[in-house]
């Protein structure tokens, strides 16, 4: 069975948001992968999409852009962040919550970093269009554990209340590392909560992408990357998952499962105005708090827009 049968996912779709979306941030957590044993993807793809940008905050996911700044997602936070085996402490008072321009607050932050990291810039995704080719996600944690369904112990409040036969997946294992995966945007994230303008993926047969993936509680903050032209391009931060009705929390990513990721190319005109800048000295901001400044940055460049 394949899930790319439109009408059956729309099914399986309804289903997921009949659960409550949940945050991915509870513990260190990371895609899970439908290729192999689900223990690969631990190194850079050959076609690197900016692979060394991806460092942790909290034991979560935070992604590098540019002259200092990061970005992840906002229950995450902004802190002290390890990238790249280095630490790299958080410039208080840098912090900014993106918005949607109309004042609804995304679950995005952008936040400053001394000193500044030997890392490459990573070019925000500024194409409104859906990503049409295969995307890249990353995150930091979980393996895959054995194989189960949504029939399978633990998985599921009983009885199953989703369409049959069951849903093949896989439990989470207890082991971590930063691991990346391949997927297809399915297209805008139209259902609560709806604060965040989002796209989403399914997790689907190993045939949909070369190594499927879903993410996890506790891979907020991941990086989703897409390339539709010479260059890769940061095109959004993964912020929730959306299980199925009844399917037991932090156990199990089976077949169908949603995962839903912060559409950065309409946050990207706030962002790259944010990291144009180089992060202010402390001194500086003892004179202007940075978020009131950066507030302004972003009215004037929209009222310019």
């Amino acid at each position: 069975m394949r899930f790319r049968n439109t009408q059956y996912r729309r099914l399986l779709l309804c289903a997921a948001i009949g659960a409550i979306v949940t945050l991915a941030a509870t513990s260190a957590s990371a895609v899970i992968i439908h290729s192999g044993d689900g223990t690969g993807n631990t190194a850079a793809p050959a076609d690197d999409p900016g692979w060394s940008n991806i460092g942790i905050k909290s034991g979560l996911g935070v992604v590098y852009l540019r002259n200092g700044w990061v970005i992840t997602a906002n229950h995450v936070g902004a802190g002290d962040i390890l990238l790249n085996g280095n630490t790299y402490s958080f410039v208080p008072g840098t912090a900014v919550q993106l918005d949607d321009g109309a004042g609804t607050l995304a679950d995005l932050v952008v936040f400053g970093i001394t000193p500044l990291p030997a890392v490459a810039d990573l070019p925000v995704r500024t194409n409104t269009s859906l990503p049409t080719l295969d995307v890249i996600m990353a995150g930091r944690g979980r393996n895959r554990g054995a194989v189960t369904d949504s029939d399978g112990p633990g998985v599921w409040i009983s009885p199953p209340a989703n369409p049959s036969p069951a849903h093949p997946g896989y439990y989470w294992d207890t082991t971590s590392a930063l691991r990346w995966g391949t997927n297809k945007i399915e297209g805008q994230w139209a259902f609560s909560p709806s604060d965040t303008i989002s796209h989403y993926t399914f997790f689907d047969e190993a045939s949909a992408t070369p190594h499927e993936s879903q993410g996890t509680t506790g891979d907020s903050g991941g990086a989703v990357f897409a390339k539709e032209g010479p260059t890769w391009e940061l095109s959004g931060i993964i912020w929730a998952i959306a299980p199925f009705t009844g399917q037991i929390a932090n156990t199990s990513a089976l077949e169908g499962n949603a995962t839903l990721i912060a559409d950065l190319s309409f946050y990207a005109t706030d962002i790259n105005a944010i990291t144009a800048m180089p992060v202010p000295e402390p001194s500086a901001l003892l004179q202007l708090g940075v978020g009131a400044m950066l507030t302004r940055l972003m009215y004037w460049r929209r009222s310019r827009g």
